[in-house]
């Protein structure tokens, strides 16, 4: 009981819906991609425990992108799989040492949240907006198939990541806008090549957004409370 009482009924949604479509994909497509429907659930594990602050979400985050990178190897997605298997898997390694340093006092596994300020949130927009540009016309040149896009995903992970390792909320509005772009990404890739394991992976960006809507509204009110305590 004190397992079901971890995750919010939101949460279990969240959890369940993952494990539902890939069932529905299954149906639809008669085919079952094991690695995909291991990097699909690791992946919102991981992501539920993100906007929990819970410090356990690198264990999950480790198998997804680890997986992910493979999978993103074999659709072409360049930026995606230097992301994933060159920051992402590191910084797994990296955040979780970096949360164990700002855990919530009277806790060993949750974190503190904090926002930006003003002027900070303007420099990271121009800093987001410049980047995306300059990868979208490498990625363009070296024939990706969706450059701006992939460079979108590319770029703004890396910012949201380096947030997220920070303990900064802003990280939720990067990852609303990376899911929604990814979330087209291999919708574009499940049409052109029509792999069950490319709509797996899109169902399962599908429930990272609305994990981030979520995590959005828990880290601001978690900051707001940091900032009235110290």
């Amino acid at each position: 009981m004190k397992f079901l009482r971890f995750f919010s009924p939101y949460e279990w949604f969240l959890l369940i819906a993952i494990v539902t479509l890939n069932f529905v994909v299954f149906f639809i497509t008669g085919e079952w991609d094991m690695l995909s429907t291991v990097a699909t659930v690791s992946g919102v594990l991981c992501v539920v425990l993100v906007a929990k602050g819970h410090i356990s979400n690198y264990l999950f985050g480790l198998i997804q992108v680890s997986l992910y990178t493979y999978l993103s190897w074999g659709v072409g997605y360049w930026g995606e799989v230097v992301l994933n298997g060159l920051y992402y898997v590191p910084m797994q390694f990296i955040g979780f040492f970096m949360w164990r340093k700002r855990t919530r006092e009277g806790s060993r596994t949750c974190v503190r949240a904090k926002n930006l300020t003003e002027r900070q949130r303007l420099v990271l927009f121009i800093v987001c907006a410049a980047l995306i540009a300059l990868g979208g016309f490498v990625l363009k040149y070296y024939g990706d198939p969706a450059p701006f896009l992939d460079s979108t995903t590319t770029f703004l992970s890396i910012v949201a990541m380096f947030l997220m390792v920070k303990t900064y909320s802003e990280q939720w509005y990067l990852w609303i806008t990376v899911n929604v772009a990814t979330i087209i990404m291999w919708g574009m890739a499940y049409f052109r090549e029509g792999q069950a394991s490319h709509l797996i992976i899109a169902s399962m960006w599908c429930v990272y957004l609305l994990n981030s809507v979520h995590g959005l509204f828990v880290w601001k009110k978690a900051a707001k409370t940091t900032s009235l305590t110290n």
